[in-house]
């Protein structure tokens, strides 16, 4: 009868939430800890973690920037471990704290918020004194030796808002972001963004390579466990997998979302009176299929919100991609486009039927976040444990062998006075990395939905050490979305990545 008992009211306190379970005595990890504790969570009605009670609005942009973390004060410094913590100040709108633990021989201990980790000797009079025992940490940064064994410390990836969080490699500027989990991602207007509320840091021993932390996530629809295992380097990889605790059922799970911009490139149309010939943090969608191969899909602005589908019965990877690495194709020597990360999403699991898809919005700024790439499954609510690779690259992934698009040009403005020639789209295709050929290839061309295409052209353009195709396009009618593909081929072998390109509107005009 007492056991009976032990256990009825073991399940009364996790519905009130009044028991912490406690770990099992083999787990000497975070993980374990975290998914109990998730799944504990979810059976509780979604509370929001409350702002921090302090006038932090009053730290403006410039403020912000000019409150340093102290060097000397870099956590685990003392004991000069391979992996290094700084703490993000609250400040501007980040107004919402997150704990940190560390995570030592199965126990957290907490790391609490104070005034001493900071110099405000740049930002005099701002008279927080007052504020310290009600602030918190907003993120943190992880440091580690990018450059090899001897190189200094410096950032490799950092923690801050909802579940984003950005990452180095070696010789590389922070430029899009990542995501934990999104939720209605692509359903315009219903779009949740989940919390990680809090991270257990696990004490790195001193010849670690790698370094690991869980984290708790939470929001409305669900909460969640991830585990994150960190190896930096001159590609930096992070394991993730999650663990869903759904409190409700959701429309769509967004796995793996990548966050970037894209203002305009050179297959823009418009440059909206920019100095710079190109601004963007990615320039293509990179996809790899086990039945199709590779695909390449360059993105472009768009003067509207648009979702594109691709369709996937085995996915090896995605990624938004920065491929053109020429300084002299942005010219900009603070933003340095050129020097942004791409990111590779790789299941390390099979993920099953589903698709990647490519939401673009409409911007007119290069501060704005504009481009979401995710994995969405068709298995819906009953896809609930993650796990993948993220890849922080200059390069493709070393698994694409075959030749690549170099860069894309549209127009639909006539070059000659010709007649017939006023509602053609022009496309303009550079390939390089192909092997050598003794006979120029074959261009292969598809068209989804209603247009025409005259035979295209395809030249050696010495310039990229590769091969120029041109394609010119008549649509029949522009009411439905046209999506042209182009693969180079010799002997019906694939030579190159297929190029996929959905016709934009604005230069759709039909007879």
């Amino acid at each position: 009868m007492k056991s009976i008992f032990y256990v009825i009211t073991w399940l009364c306190l996790i519905y009130i939430g009044g028991y912490q379970a406690p770990l099992r005595a083999e787990d000497t990890g975070c993980f374990s800890y975290v998914k109990q504790l998730a799944e504990q969570r979810s059976a509780q009605a979604f509370v929001k973690t409350p702002m921090m009670q302090v006038d932090t609005g009053r730290i403006t942009y410039d403020h912000y920037q000019h409150i340093k973390f102290r060097h000397n004060k870099t956590f685990w410094r003392a004991e000069n471990l391979p992996f290094q913590l700084e703490f993000m100040h609250p400040g501007m709108h980040y107004i919402q704290p997150i704990e940190l633990f560390t995570w030592e021989n199965g126990q957290a201990h907490p790391i609490k918020f104070s005034k001493d980790y900071y110099d405000y000797s740049e930002v005099k009079f701002l008279n927080l004194e007052n504020d310290e025992p009600r602030m918190g940490f907003t993120g943190f940064r992880i440091l580690s030796q990018l450059g090899g064994e001897y190189a200094a410390f410096s950032e490799t990836m950092v923690f801050q808002g909802a579940s984003y969080f950005r990452a180095l490699a070696q010789d590389q500027h922070y430029g899009l972001s990542a995501r934990g989990l999104g939720i209605n991602t692509s359903l315009e207007g219903k779009e949740e963004f989940p919390d990680y509320t809090q991270f257990w840091l696990e004490k790195p021993k001193a010849d670690a390579k790698t370094f690991t932390f869980c984290a708790l996530l939470d929001s409305p629809s669900t909460t969640g466990a991830s585990r994150f295992v960190l190896t930096p380097g001159s590609h930096t990889d992070m394991e993730v997998e999650t663990q869903l605790y759904p409190r409700q059922d959701m429309a769509q799970i967004a796995v793996a979302p990548l966050t970037s911009m894209f203002f305009h490139g050179e297959n823009s149309t418009h440059r909206y009176g920019d100095y710079r010939p190109e601004v963007h943090d990615s320039d293509g969608l990179l996809v790899q299929q086990a039945d199709q191969g590779w695909l390449w899909q360059p993105l472009a602005e768009v003067p509207y919100f648009n979702v594109g589908t691709i369709p996937s019965k085995q996915l090896k990877g995605f990624g938004l991609m920065q491929r053109d690495r020429d300084f002299n194709n942005y010219q900009d020597l603070e933003a340095w486009y050129h020097a942004r990360p791409s990111v590779w999403v790789e299941p390390l699991e099979d993920w099953g039927s589903g698709q990647v898809k490519l939401m673009r919005l409409h911007t007119e700024s290069d501060t704005t976040d504009n481009i979401v790439a995710f994995w969405q499954s068709d298995a819906g609510m009953q896809f609930k444990h993650l796990h993948y690779r993220l890849s922080w690259r200059s390069t493709d992934p070393e698994a694409h062998k075959l030749g690549k698009v170099t860069a894309t040009r549209v127009t639909n403005k006539a070059v000659d006075s010709m007649p017939g020639h006023n509602n053609r789209i022009r496309f303009i295709i550079d390939f390089n990395q192909l092997p050598p050929l003794k006979e120029p290839p074959t261009a292969n061309i598809t068209i989804n939905g209603k247009a025409q295409a005259k035979p295209m052209v395809v030249q050696e353009n010495p310039y990229v050490k590769g091969w120029r195709v041109i394609a010119v396009l008549f649509p029949d009618s522009c009411a439905e979305p046209i999506n042209l593909s182009v693969q180079l081929t010799s002997g019906g072998n694939p030579l190159t990545e297929t190029w996929s390109y959905p016709v934009p509107q604005d230069l759709c005009v039909a007879p």
